[in-house]
């Protein structure tokens, strides 16, 4: 076995990938079905109004800084203000924001939360790790057998 001081994860997979080169192949594998089946689960989660919404939810491949292929769920920009809601405003009413003070200039009701996306993480968290472990698990034991 070796010994390595792991101060993050991008200093991690540099040191795996001499080790084990196939290690992001196999890792890919398992982050991709993660993702898609992280998205399928909030889909079904999302608010289903108009439909729209929820059709934004997708998995996609991006590369973070060390250069390494990774898997993500990527929705619409309006997610934050579906899965947490947001607060009412009365026209010309101060509120602190931040710090700063400012009117609000229209009148807004607030919307109730509609939580999709954490509780769908949430429900299937330990089966996420568990195929990322033994994806990298693998990886390592096809790399120590040669």
């Amino acid at each position: 076995m070796f010994n390595a001081k792991l101060t993050g994860k991008q200093k991690a997979f540099k040191q795996l990938r001499k080790v084990a080169p196939s290690v992001v192949e196999d890792l890919g594998k398992g982050l991709q079905t993660n993702a898609t089946e992280m998205a399928s689960m909030a889909r079904d989660f999302a608010p289903k109004d108009s439909g729209d919404y929820s059709e934004t939810i997708k998995a996609k491949e991006v590369e973070d800084k060390a250069g390494v292929p990774i898997w993500a769920v990527f929705a619409s920009w309006i997610w934050p203000f579906v899965e947490f809601g947001t607060r009412a405003g009365r026209r010309g009413e101060r509120i602190n924001q931040n710090g700063r003070s400012r009117k609000v200039q229209r009148n807004h009701p607030g919307t109730s939360a509609q939580p999709h996306l954490w509780p769908a993480y949430r429900t299937i968290k330990k089966r996420l790790k568990g195929r990322t472990t033994r994806s990298l698990n693998k990886a390592v034991k096809k790399a120590i057998k040669g």
